[in-house]
């Protein structure tokens, strides 16, 4: 009985410790990473479904760096101006994006905690496609087409991680962009708030 009763005990706390052991959070160096989202993006006046995928390495458990690529379908701009002769006009357009960039997360663990919050930073490349806006002023109105450009960005931001298990887990995040030498009214920055669901290959 006394030897049953061993074996008994010994396998229930070998149990317990395999079960603890998958409740500890992967932050991991050396983990490959990959990621899906979708969220929203904020531009001048409304909110824009948005969403992506990005592929991350653990080069510690502290610093992840990844590249990732976000597709915006309209993030809304309004220019302001006067012409020569002293009269007012307004152009109004959505611009379409394609934002491919890299950056690192730095990730905070919290000892035995399956949430981390990180910090992100990237930059990368803005593409805007051909679309059309309209001119308002005193004599009416008039569409035009604006050619599509590439610009450089930065972004920043930060998030909260969710760990399940050793392989999968969710994220939600909240970053700002910052354009560079882009037209006139594409210079402002803009956000993203995002959830996110991620696959540890190893």
């Amino acid at each position: 009985m006394t030897a049953s009763f061993l074996r008994l005990t010994t396998l229930a706390v070998c149990s317990v410790a395999v079960l603890a052991g998958q409740q500890v959070p992967a932050v991991r160096q050396g983990s490959f990473e990959l990621g899906a989202f979708v969220g929203s993006s904020y531009g001048l006046d409304h909110y824009r479904v948005m969403g992506g995928g990005n592929v991350s390495y653990g080069l510690t458990k502290y610093i992840l760096p990844y590249v990732e690529y976000s597709y915006f379908p309209g993030i809304e701009r309004q220019i302001n101006g006067t012409f020569p002769n002293g009269g007012a006009f307004t152009v109004k357009e959505e611009i379409p994006i394609s934002d491919f960039h890299g950056g690192v997360h730095i990730r905070i663990p919290i000892r035995e905690s399956h949430l981390v919050p990180y910090g992100v930073f990237g930059m990368g490349a803005l593409t805007s496609f051909d679309r059309t806006a309209v001119a308002t002023f005193s004599g009416g109105t008039l569409p035009f087409r604006i050619p599509g450009e590439t610009d450089f960005a930065i972004n920043f931001g930060g998030g909260l991680r969710y760990y399940i298990g050793q392989k999968y887990g969710f994220r939600v995040e909240a970053k700002a962009y910052k354009p560079y030498n882009g037209s006139p009214g594409f210079n402002n920055p803009f956000g993203k708030v995002e959830f996110g669901f991620f696959f540890q290959l190893r």
